[in-house]
């Protein structure tokens, strides 16, 4: 099945995020990674039909899977750091446009002020995480320890296998160049400030009692 475009769940113009941005972002980039997964995705289906069917009895074509260079390690490569693009800003995408009211995450705010102390300093943490990374600052659900974790990734398929994303923030300087600048915290400032936490709650009630046993 195609991967779609999710639309964003609210007006482009957000508090300290501009529409321009949201535009370039939603509609160039996150389109671009979409269009790019599906693409990839009809390549590795050939190449399959290839390996699977066209390929003589007794072994596959000579250099198929070859882990130096070869066409099926390239869209492999491709594959994940295409897909984790178009998922990763459907987290990120799918959570602003709220007011950054964290009490309407209850259960979630509860877990996060039992491991951080509160939720102020989670959101202090989180944003020097945030500072640090290249790329994403995620909070997730660790179904290897079933709690809350927050890691770092410089680019799309830099992941821990295992985790949920609740939060994802994108770090990459397309999200806030042409409204903070070089300015990164303002930008996170302004993260924080449009956070639906209601649609965070909603993530963490559906994979808190998950776990890897």
């Amino acid at each position: 099945m195609a991967y779609e475009i999710k639309p964003l769940p609210f007006d482009k113009e957000l508090d300290g995020i501009s529409a321009k941005t949201n535009e370039i972002h939603h509609d160039k980039l996150y389109k671009g990674y979409v269009d790019k997964a599906n693409a990839i995705s009809e390549e590795l289906r050939k190449l399959r039909d290839e390996i699977t069917v066209g390929s003589a009895p007794g072994g596959l074509p000579a250099q198929v899977g070859n882990p130096t260079y070869s066409k099926l390690r390239a869209l492999k490569l491709g594959e994940t750091f295409a897909i984790n693009g178009v998922y990763l800003h459907e987290w990120f995408f799918g959570a602003l446009g709220g007011d950054g009211d964290f009490n309407k995450a209850p259960e979630l705010s509860a877990m996060i002020s039992e491991k951080w102390g509160s939720v102020e300093n989670f959101q202090k943490y989180f944003g020097e995480c945030a500072m640090a990374a290249r790329g994403w600052a995620v909070l997730a659900w660790d179904l290897h320890e079933k709690r809350l974790k927050q890691y770092n990734g410089d680019t799309h398929d830099h992941a821990v296998w295992g985790c949920i994303p609740i939060l994802a923030l994108d770090v990459y300087e397309h999200a806030y160049f042409i409204d903070h600048g070089s300015d990164r915290k303002a930008y996170i400032a302004a993260f924080w400030k449009n956070l639906n936490w209601e649609v965070l709650e909603a993530m963490f009630k559906k994979v808190r009692t998950v776990g890897l046993d």
